[in-house]
């Protein structure tokens, strides 16, 4: 069996489409050979490159140019938190205007949409709609407190004295406005809804999911971004979610706190904070799995109580 001719350099390790290879002069031929396959008409990928989601995306922007890619494809590229039941679908998502035809081509999933001005940018050399476009798409297929996790991972923003600050893709004010004013579209009902519940300062959807449960089950409201200081205004920890006339701090612990390291670091912080009057409480992923939410509402209501809190309102 003959080997085939390598590719020009431009083309090599990554996909292309027909009109590319063409301006390189590689022939129609040689397109077609045993070490690339045909994902979609029009579109070349080698057979031994592991590619991310820009390199599949790219070609296929290639070959629909007036297409953006849209809905939980754009939410990945930005890097907004979706169920597993969508970050894990392979279908790319893309979005023409209302005045063409949807995209149809295989494992594309094609939209016909009407875009306003900013509704489509560019990121990393990609046409892809806006943070705040895609969230608005997504209203129409996740549910509310998935559509809340996701708000809050565009709105967040806060400035430490330790990692990178972190700015918000959108801001709250035009999420929420947009939220309001826009009619005519899939799923703004549940938008409207999840704009009233997003707030500023959630680094992780566990951290929303306790937020609204502890909001439902009439708990005071939570405070994000809160930094707790010893006498002399030193800062000693920063809590994913307090309660601060109450002095209790509540903490989800990720996989990156079972490290040795870090269950020492977050020792030593569960110290000053005890000797500081604050009752730390430490939330894990299985204690969500076990019973829902309700052994976390129990835990942080019977803290409460412990810390002289009154109870509900008769």
């Amino acid at each position: 069996m003959a080997t085939a001719q390598p590719l020009p350099e431009p083309l090599q390790g990554r996909s292309f489409f027909i009109a590319e290879s063409d301006q390189c002069n590689v022939t129609r031929r040689r397109t077609t050979a045993g070490d690339l396959y045909t994902p979609s008409r029009g579109i070349r990928v080698p057979w031994d490159v592991q590619q991310g989601l820009d390199d599949c995306l790219r070609p296929l922007l290639g070959v629909t140019p007036d297409a953006a890619a849209s809905h939980s494809t754009a939410a990945l590229l930005w890097g907004i938190p979706l169920p597993p039941r969508l970050s894990g679908r392979f279908d790319i998502h893309l979005s023409r205007d209302a005045a063409k035809n949807r995209p149809v081509r295989f494992g594309v999933a094609g939209h016909r949409t009407r875009f306003s001005p900013g509704d489509v940018v560019e990121l990393r050399g990609l046409r892809v709609t806006s943070p705040l476009r895609t969230w608005l798409d997504l209203a129409g297929v996740l549910a509310l407190d998935e559509l809340v996790a996701a708000g809050d991972f565009l709105v967040c923003e806060h400035d430490r004295i330790f990692g990178p600050k972190r700015v918000p893709l959108v801001p709250l004010q035009a999420l929420q406005h947009a939220a309001r004013h826009g009619f005519r579209r899939r799923g703004i009902v549940n938008a409207r809804q999840a704009a009233e519940l997003i707030r500023v300062g959630a680094d992780s959807p566990p951290e929303t999911r306790i937020r609204l449960s502890l909001h439902r089950a009439g708990l005071p409201e939570t405070v994000l971004n809160h930094v707790v200081k010893d006498a002399r205004g030193n800062h000693v920890s920063w809590p994913d979610l307090a309660l601060p006339e109450w002095k209790i701090s509540i903490e989800y612990d990720g996989e990156h706190h079972r490290s040795q390291r870090q269950r020492e670091i977050d020792g030593a912080r569960d110290l000053l904070m005890r000797q500081l009057g604050w009752r730390q409480l430490r939330i894990t992923k299985a204690m969500l799995d076990k019973d829902g939410d309700k052994a976390v509402v129990r835990m942080v209501r019977d803290a409460l109580y412990e810390q002289g809190w009154g109870g509900l309102a008769a």
